[in-house]
C-alpha cells in the first residue's frame, strides 16, 4: 500500500498546488498588464514587447503566489478527498493524518526547491533584465535629470543619469570627508563608464575644502576604484530589489554599496533561509481540512485554515517591516511566524488525530 499511496498522495496534492499556481500567477499578471500596456505601446514596443515585459515578471510573480497556491491547492485537494470518502477509507484503515503528512514531506521540499531557485537566482536576473530593458528604450541623453545619491567605500556618489546596463553615469559628483566626517574633496566629472573593474571618470574637477584652494581642471581620464558595481546602479530605483544570499552578505561586508540600513539586509538574508518553509507551513495548516463532519461537513476547518494560512501570511510580513527597519533582531522576524505557525499546525494535526 506504500509504494501506491504515497505516489497518490504527491500527485493528488502536487497537481492542486500547481493549477492554483498557475491561476494565481495568471491573474496577476492580468491585473499588472492591464497597468503597464499603455506605457509599452507609448513606446513603440508593440505585442513584442508587452510578452517580453510578461515573461521577465513571471518570476517575482510565482515567487509571491507560491506560498498562497500552497495553501490554497493543499486545502482544495485535502477537501475534495475528504468529499469522496477517501479520507475516511485511509483513516478506517490505519492511515491517520500524521502518516499522510509523511508521505506528503517531498511536495513541500520540492516547492522549498523552487523557491529557492526563484528567489536567488531567477527573480533577481529578471528584475535586472526588466530594468535594463525598459530603461533602454529611452536613449540616455533624453532622460529627466534625477540626482541621485548613494555611499560608496570611498565618499558619497552623485550622479544624475545612468545608462540602461549601469555602466555609464553622467554629471557625476564624488564627496570625500575626512575620518571626522566633515567633507574635504569635491569631485566632479561630465562622465563614468564602467572599465571592468573600476571606473573611468571624464573630465575632472576637483575642489579641495581648504578655504582659499581654486578648483583644478584634468581634462584628462581618471580612474575611481570602488565598491559601486553597475547591478548596484540598476538596483536604485527598484523599491524592494531582490538580492540573492551572496550580494546581501557581499552588502553586509562592504564589498558592495548600500542603499539602505544595515538592519535591512540583515533582516533579508534571514529571511532567505526561511522563507522556503512557507510551503510545509501552509501545507500543515491545511490538513486539518481533510477531516469532514457527516452532519456538519467541513467548512468550518476549511474557513479555520483559509485565516490561519492568510494570519501567517499578515505576521511574517509585519514581522518583516519590524526587521528591515531595525526595530527587533534580524534573526527574530525571520522565524518568530513559522515557529508559532508550524507550533498552531501540528498542534491542530494532533487534536484532529484524537477527536
Amino acid at each position: 500500500m506504500k509504494r501506491v499511496l504515497g505516489p497518490y498522495l504527491r500527485k493528488r496534492v502536487a497537481m492542486s498546488i500547481i493549477g492554483l499556481l498557475a491561476a494565481l500567477t495568471g491573474l496577476m499578471q492580468l491585473l499588472e498588464l492591464l497597468d503597464v500596456t499603455t506605457d509599452v505601446l507609448n513606446r513603440d514596443l508593440g505585442i513584442a514587447g508587452i510578452v517580453h515585459y510578461a515573461v521577465l515578471r513571471l518570476p517575482g510573480e510565482m515567487s509571491v503566489a507560491l506560498p498562497l497556491a500552497a495553501l490554497l491547492g493543499s486545502m482544495s485537494a485535502f477537501y475534495a478527498m475528504a468529499r469522496s470518502r477517501e479520507i475516511t477509507a485511509l483513516r478506517a484503515a490505519g492511515v491517520g493524518l500524521r502518516r499522510i503528512l509523511v508521505f506528503l514531506v517531498p511536495v513541500p521540499i520540492v516547492l522549498a526547491i523552487a523557491q529557492l531557485a526563484l528567489s536567488q537566482y531567477l527573480v533577481p536576473m529578471a528584475e535586472q533584465s526588466l530594468k535594463s530593458w525598459w530603461d533602454s528604450t529611452i536613449p540616455l541623453e533624453e532622460r529627466p535629470a534625477e540626482a541621485r545619491w548613494v555611499h560608496t567605500s570611498n565618499g558619497v556618489l552623485k550622479f544624475d543619469r545612468n545608462s540602461a546596463d549601469g555602466q555609464t553615469l553622467l554629471d557625476v559628483g564624488l564627496y570625500t570627508r575626512t575620518p571626522e566626517g566633515l567633507l574635504q574633496l569635491r569631485t566632479r566629472a561630465r562622465r563614468a563608464d564602467w572599465a571592468g573593474n573600476d571606473w573611468l571618470l571624464r573630465g575632472v574637477t576637483e575642489l579641495a575644502i581648504s578655504g582659499t584652494a581654486p578648483p583644478v581642471d584634468m581634462e584628462r581620464t581618471r580612474h575611481w576604484s570602488s565598491n559601486l558595481r553597475p547591478d548596484d546602479i540598476l538596483q536604485l530605483d527598484v523599491v524592494e530589489p531582490h538580492m540573492s544570499g551572496m550580494v546581501l552578505a557581499d552588502v553586509i561586508g562592504g564589498d558592495r554599496v548600500s542603499t539602505r540600513p544595515r538592519s535591512y539586509y540583515e533582516a533579508v538574508l534571514a529571511r532567505s533561509f526561511t522563507a522556503p518553509l512557507a510551503a510545509f507551513i501552509m501545507l500543515l495548516l491545511a490538513l486539518p481540512s481533510a477531516i469532514m463532519s457527516e452532519r456538519r461537513g467541513g467548512g468550518g476547518r476549511l474557513l479555520v485554515a483559509l485565516a490561519l494560512g492568510l494570519g501567517f501570511l499578515l505576521v511574517d510580513g509585519i514581522l518583516a517591516s519590524f526587521g528591515t527597519s531595525g526595530r527587533i533582531a534580524p534573526w527574530l522576524s525571520a522565524s518568530i511566524a513559522p515557529l508559532l505557525f508550524a507550533t498552531i499546525g501540528f498542534w491542530q494535526l494532533f487534536s484532529c488525530e484524537h477527536s
